[in-house]
């Protein structure tokens, strides 16, 4: 039977992208090396994207505004197959945006501006729209960048119905463990990581320890994510044991880190959705998330499932 579809509740931003010698120092005024770039992008969108050019059945719930940010937005998801009745136009806010500094190196450094993204669920129409579609999916994916308390809602209500819940916490801001417990799976990067659990994470063997923290909160399944170093992920076995998977990345030349984790996100759930060990469920994001880095821009960077699989094929 093939697995039931994916609900992604989540922001939608134009991203402003301009490349630049080096990340701005504070007080520095830099030259960009070439005009500026509007590219689609937006932590739920991205993943939404991430998802459904891997062969997911997707769902998106999102706000946008009512103007050219907000038309482009729509169109970039429902051109890739996403089920977009559940993305609002708001009459009160401008569509989200996202400004992006582009290193050399693909290094990057951002700015949000939410807009229509912090209504996300706050207007009871759409918010009861969203849980009736909770049953039809398989499983929820979260993100931070539209209001927690939508998000908190939402955990909560999916846990009643048994619909997995897979929680992006980014950026990084503090939940109860009773919110958190009713996860089924949490990623977060070094810095999320840090924040959530109180304890630095600046190698290996600190995110082996963190997310065993963190599975220890009660969370079912926690995999933070280390960069171009790869992941580690924290589950338990058939004998409720902890057990701790570490997959390393792929060596690639980076040319735009943007929306590196969202790719990651949206194949580490793709394949969990499809029960794939949680192994191979590992290694088929940090394959995915090492392509991305090798292309520009957060959402036309996305790499399809034949690329992915050509490239666990080969090994690199």
């Amino acid at each position: 039977m093939a697995a039931k579809g994916i609900l992604v509740v989540g922001s939608l931003n134009m991203d402003q992208v301009v490349r630049v010698p080096h990340l701005p120092r504070m007080g520095e005024t830099l030259l960009g090396g070439d005009s500026l770039k509007f590219e689609p992008g937006g932590k739920g969108a991205n993943q939404a994207v991430a998802m459904a050019r891997l062969g997911a059945p997707v769902m998106m719930a999102g706000r946008v505004g009512h103007d050219t940010f907000g038309e482009r937005l729509l169109s970039a998801v429902e051109n890739e197959g996403i089920d977009t009745k559940l993305i609002v136009k708001d009459k009160q806010e401008a569509s989200g945006a996202a400004f992006i500094f582009l290193s050399r190196e693909g290094d990057n450094a951002i700015v949000v501006a939410a807009g229509a993204n912090m209504r996300v669920g706050n207007d009871e129409d759409q918010y009861q729209r969203i849980i009736d579609a909770l049953p039809t999916v398989q499983t929820l994916v979260l993100q931070l960048e539209i209001p927690l308390d939508t998000v908190t809602r939402l955990i909560e209500a999916a846990h009643e119905l048994e619909v997995s819940v897979v929680l992006n916490l980014a950026p990084a801001q503090s939940l109860p463990r009773e919110v958190l417990r009713k996860l089924s799976v949490l990623v977060v990067n070094e810095t999320e990581a840090s924040h959530l659990s109180g304890q630095q994470v600046k190698t290996v063997e600190d995110a082996r320890i963190v997310a065993t923290v963190l599975h220890d909160y009660g969370i079912a399944t926690v995999v933070i994510t280390l960069g171009e170093r790869g992941a580690i992920l924290v589950t338990h076995d058939t004998d409720n044991q902890s057990r701790c998977i570490y997959q390393t990345a792929p060596k690639v030349q980076p040319v735009d880190t943007t929306a590196a984790g969202d790719c990651f996100v949206g194949a580490l759930t793709v394949a969990l959705n499809e029960g794939q060990s949680a192994e191979d469920a590992l290694r088929f994001a940090a394959y995915a998330s090492a392509l991305k880095v090798t292309r520009f821009g957060a959402q036309s960077g996305l790499p399809n499932r034949e690329d992915v699989l050509a490239s666990l094929n080969s090994g690199h």
